[in-house]
């Protein structure tokens, strides 16, 4: 079979397509996740409850009883201690010549989901998953009040080879006083097919998904797992709200979404060697920032949250990296097939 080009619909960004590449199972056999120490290895951990003291004060925990900043808590938030982002200051905006630079304002939290080290979402409960779920959701709500910020980014990184630096279970909110530009990229893709075809291009998306039912993984009554059609990594998968919703902070159905992020992480870990993966929420913009203030006209119609996760199975070529143009050598649909029958 010859390859193919493929086109993301909503970013416009085209994958090649490998058809006649190496088999899933030559492609895992190929790659070898390299984990961290075993947990009687590693040193004191400031993620660890009892340490409290060796991470700065926390900004929200949940708590089963004791007092800030002490044990008895079951989730807790604390500022980086080496963040992307400083939150003091202003935005001071200024022309160097030609180019434009803004103080590197804004915001980088750590949710720590879990007082024990050696836990993971694949060995946390539906209940303490969706916890962390609804942690998002209040620090998100909370960053979006101050207009110095323009997105709220919520991510996850599992495994040494994507940044997760510390093996204690734990994921990232960073706010940007800028538009990340991936954002932008769904953003404007999402406002250009309103502007053509008055639908949000999600949820024809999700329709052609349903419809098709190749690339579906997982559903239930409120959410949707699938491989996209022009995945840019093997076995990359979308979760997103059946029902048209623009920010993930509006949702309140975190029992099910945890259920199926649960499952899929699942099917992940068993069916690719627990690979290392990256998660992120792409949710909407933060409205009410003073810089272009209603810039997003349309944004209630045309955008949908959503969650996607990339496991890492393989290394970025010299092409891709030069021309920034992927490469996949495993096609949603038989992505897809291959993590259903997990």
């Amino acid at each position: 079979m010859e390859n193919e080009l493929r086109r993301g619909p909503i970013t416009g960004v085209w994958v090649v397509m490998v058809k006649n590449g190496t088999s899933i199972e030559g492609l895992l056999d190929g790659w070898e996740s390299k984990r961290p120490l075993p947990i009687e290895d590693i040193q004191p951990c400031p993620f660890c409850e009892g340490n409290e003291n060796d991470a700065p004060s926390e900004i929200l925990a949940f708590r089963k009883g004791g007092i800030p900043n002490g044990p008895g808590w079951k989730i807790r938030v604390v500022p980086n201690k080496f963040p992307i982002f400083q939150i003091h200051g202003e935005l001071d905006g200024k022309a160097v010549g030609m180019y434009d630079k803004l103080g590197g304002i804004g915001a980088h939290e750590i949710v720590v989901e879990t007082p024990l080290h050696n836990r993971t979402l694949l060995t946390l409960d539906n209940k303490e998953v969706e916890d962390i779920l609804w942690a998002y959701r209040e620090r998100v709500l909370d960053l979006k009040k101050d207009r110095r910020f323009r997105y709220i980014l919520v991510y996850k990184n599992y495994g040494p080879s994507v940044g997760a630096s510390i093996k204690h279970s734990h994921s990232h909110i960073v706010a940007t006083p800028v538009t990340p530009g991936r954002i932008k990229e769904e953003l404007e893709g999402s406002k250009y097919y309103y502007k053509i075809k008055e639908r949000c291009i999600y949820c024809d998306i999700i329709r052609q998904e349903i419809k098709n039912e190749e690339r579906i993984i997982l559903e239930n009554d409120h959410f949707l797992c699938f491989s996209p059609f022009a995945s840019i990594y093997p076995f990359q998968a979308w979760i997103t709200p059946k029902t048209h919703e623009v920010f993930f902070e509006q949702n309140e159905r975190y029992d099910l979404l945890a259920s199926m992020l649960r499952e899929i992480l699942d099917k992940i870990s068993k069916g690719l060697k627990d690979p290392d993966y990256i998660f992120v929420i792409h949710t909407g913009p933060n409205i009410e920032a003073k810089r272009g203030r209603h810039y997003w006209q349309t944004l209630q119609y045309d955008f949908h949250w959503h969650i996607e996760i990339m496991p890492r199975v393989r290394n970025l070529t010299g092409f891709e990296i030069g021309a920034g143009f992927h490469i996949n050598p495993v096609l949603p649909e038989d992505a897809a097939k291959y993590l259903r029958g997990i």
